[in-house]
């Protein structure tokens, strides 16, 4: 059985400096880094999202599969279990704010409808250097966080929970998430919802396009036409995606060799795999471990073969 080698941090029982509570945790990013280290290696929080918001430095920032090199003013948001590992200078300072996910959801559901359940919510880091009005907010709040998460005062679990909400409403809505989540949850997106949760589960049994449809009772033509419609790709390049998205996770953050790895992500011969990888990906998975993937923003898309595109 495969076993997830990226350390899950609980921020209330590993870091005894944590100001707050135990549904909202505050500290300076300064403080932290101090205490874990300024070269942060990969990790994920379950449960939790954490907002890394930088006013002063820079960071170079492992997010999932994707890398960043972010000059601040910015914010890292990480969902919850996403692996995320960094490197900052000791000019770097802000602040880090980690919240119990519950809180979370729901105004992720009012900005963006859907997100949770048929998208997903990806790692995000973006500069806000073009957003002074934004910035000059966020002071206000980061300044009330830390009085709040500092003294006692009558009512400071709810009003951190309302700051915090308030904080990462501000960011979040910054963010320019897949305009399709926007769309609400009836009809069709839910059977791209369906689908993309069976993905999820199956995607390591390499169950066929006709599987999937079987099971959604849905012909392969009206599952690709709805597939199309969602996401502009084929289920066939869905269901690679979402190998291909855990491929890269396991080469980055575990020290599994390239045959384990296809092993593991069920398949049967490991030369297979390579193929399969360098074929999408445009170089061979030891190559990709090695490079520790180009740095950009935004991930390449590799151009579909014919095959691929039916």
């Amino acid at each position: 059985m495969c076993q997830s080698p990226i350390a899950n941090i609980d921020i209330s029982k590993e870091y005894d400096e944590s100001l707050g509570t135990d549904d909202v945790h505050y500290q300076s990013f300064a403080r932290m880094a101090a205490f874990f280290g300024r070269d942060m290696q990969a990790h994920r929080h379950d449960q939790y999202f954490q907002m890394h918001f930088l006013d002063t430095g820079q960071i170079e920032l492992q997010l999932d599969d994707h890398r960043y090199s972010v000059q601040a003013p910015l914010f890292v948001l990480t969902p919850p279990s996403v692996p995320h590992a960094f490197i900052t200078e000791s000019d770097s300072d802000g602040h880090v704010l980690t919240v119990r996910e519950d809180l979370i959801w729901p105004l992720l559901e009012v900005l963006y409808p859907g997100t949770r359940e048929a998208f997903g919510l990806p790692g995000i880091c973006l500069s806000l250097a073009d957003r002074p009005d934004e910035l000059a907010a966020l002071k206000h709040y980061w300044q009330l966080i830390a009085r709040e998460s500092t003294e006692q005062l009558p009512g400071r679990e709810h009003t951190l929970v309302l700051l915090a909400q308030a904080v990462f409403t501000l960011l979040l809505r910054n963010a320019k998430l897949n305009d399709h989540a926007s769309g609400g949850m009836r009809g069709e997106l839910k059977l791209f919802q369906r689908f993309t949760q069976l993905i999820d589960a199956h995607y390591h049994q390499h169950w066929t396009v006709p599987e999937y449809a079987g099971e959604l009772h849905l012909t392969e033509s009206r599952l690709t036409d709805i597939c199309r419609r969602f996401a502009n790709r084929p289920p066939k390049r869905l269901i690679f995606d979402r190998q291909l998205r855990e491929a890269r996770r396991l080469l980055l953050f575990s020290d599994s060799a390239v045959s384990e790895i296809a092993w593991q992500l069920g398949f049967k011969d490991p030369a297979y795999f390579a193929r399969f990888f360098n074929r999408l990906v445009g170089c061979s998975p030891s190559a990709y471990r090695a490079q520790k993937v180009p740095v950009s923003p935004v991930p390449l898309t590799p151009a579909l073969s014919q095959r691929e595109r039916e």
